[in-house]
């Protein structure tokens, strides 16, 4: 019934909220879950996705554990939202797309919509759901890149840039919302092409529509090797979302270490020219 809906809009998820299990991904989750999230909305801080001991994802028993004590089953439709434009929910699609979870949405314009449309918001503490038995697969990568197999093959792939104009440049190495974690070097992977995230949305933070999202992307062929990167792959993931799943492109992947490992290695080539912003 619901397989392989990819963006639903506020108006479809207010109707089928009994239906499916609506996960707000939180930054910063004691702030913004707690003044108001939607109904039923479960939360998850993005950490939790992360691994305890290294800069890496968790493991399927780490997240079949996540999932499973927010009561989320393998046959659930998830319904994904976030704060800064929705940005973390597009990370976490792409990150349980690669565990096995194909049946996934996004809320199209997430919160910021849901708010403006006057749909109905809770406010009186933390959903807890049944526990359940969720059990992760083994991640399939195919859409992920290392930056030892990026290095290698660098003149190989198209690379696309996320991040600001400002960091693209090179005038700084962090955007404002995370200015205290700055790198080593400011710049970009050279040969990459800045097409910032924002530009893929509307000013109610719903994507583009198709049409206007062939425009910004039309100088890409089907064949190309795309790699996109941002900071630390979250930004990213929205080109991704973009370029994959709705304009088709097969051979596209995340490089998730992005800027913030790039900037800090020592001997890799960087570039600070703006001829090739979008």
């Amino acid at each position: 019934m619901f397989f392989h809906i990819m963006l639903v809009s506020v108006e479809w998820l207010n109707n089928n909220l009994k239906d499916v299990k609506v996960v707000e991904i939180g930054y910063n989750p004691q702030i913004n879950y707690y003044e108001g999230h939607i109904p039923g909305a479960v939360l998850i801080n993005w950490r939790d996705f992360l691994d305890d001991n290294s800069r890496d994802f968790a493991s399927p028993g780490k997240l079949s554990k996540v999932l499973g004590n927010a009561g989320i089953n393998n046959d659930d439709l998830i319904v994904l939202y976030s704060e800064m434009n929705n940005r973390y929910a597009f990370y976490v699609y792409w990150i349980l797309k690669a565990y096995g979870h194909s049946n996934l949405a996004i809320l199209n314009g997430g919160i910021y919509k849901w708010l403006k449309e006057g749909y109905p918001i809770e406010s009186d503490g933390i959903v807890v759901n049944k526990k359940s038995e969720y059990k992760a697969r083994k991640p399939d990568w195919s859409s992920r890149i290392l930056v030892w197999e990026l290095l290698s093959k660098l003149k190989e792939f198209v690379l696309i840039d996320s991040r600001s104009k400002e960091e693209y440049d090179g005038l700084t190495t962090a955007p404002p919302e995370h200015k205290c974690e700055q790198t080593q070097m400011s710049g970009h992977i050279p040969g990459a092409k800045n097409i910032p995230w924002t530009i893929l949305l509307n000013e109610d933070e719903t994507m583009k529509s198709r049409d206007e999202l062939e425009r910004i992307f039309s100088w890409l062929s089907k064949e190309d090797k795309i790699v996109v990167y941002c900071r630390t792959g979250a930004r990213a993931s929205v080109a991704w979302y973009a370029l994959k799943e709705v304009l088709g492109f097969k051979l596209v992947r995340l490089y998730d270490g992005s800027w913030v490992e790039y900037g800090n290695m020592v001997g890799v080539p960087v570039e600070k020219s703006v001829s090739d912003r979008f």
